[in-house]
């Protein structure tokens, strides 16, 4: 499926790109834009989407806290692991779309870590422009997600670590 809308993605493309407005009507040629970007946001969909439904289908535990999230990978050269950042009671973790023929769940736990392992955190840059989330962690490493508006979800993540209680 994945491959055919990447055919269908490249055909659409060469046409808008390669095709003289004048061959068909400007309607017509206009909408070839939005058809394109819908099989871009299907093919998102399929690819790198993980709902909460999809967590709870692997893991029953309450989520505090889920958001769309990339992981910056420890070697640059790499690209990043796109899933969703969740915080349970005692974990925080990365749950990314599973992609493994004859797996029956559509997501897989690739990074976690206990909560009484983080230290801190901080909003800002992460990689090139991207902003995010920093998580610091008690053995001195780092754990970095690009997060769009993740400042506007600061208060959500404090209170899903629990740190709210501590400050009251």
């Amino acid at each position: 499926m994945k491959t055919l809308l990447k055919v269908l993605l490249l055909a659409l493309f060469a046409v808008v790109i390669f095709m003289p407005m004048g061959k068909i009507a400007q309607w017509a040629y206009w909408s070839l834009f939005f058809v394109m970007f819908a099989v871009l946001y299907v093919y998102y969909r399929l690819s790198y989407w993980v709902g909460d439904a999809d967590i709870h289908a692997i893991d029953k535990r309450r989520i505090k806290f889920s958001i769309f999230s990339g992981k910056v990978p420890p070697l640059t050269s790499e690209d990043l692991v796109r899933g969703r950042l969740v915080v349970f009671d005692d974990e925080v973790a990365l749950f990314q779309r599973a992609h493994e023929a004859g797996l029956k769940a559509k997501a897989k736990k690739v990074w976690s870590v206990p909560i009484d392992e983080v230290t801190g955190f901080s909003i800002g840059k992460v990689i090139g422009f991207r902003g995010g989330l920093t998580l610091s962690l008690a053995d001195g490493d780092e754990a970095l997600f690009a997060i769009f508006f993740m400042n506007r979800r600061k208060a959500d993540l404090v209170h899903a670590l629990g740190w709210d209680e501590e400050t009251s």
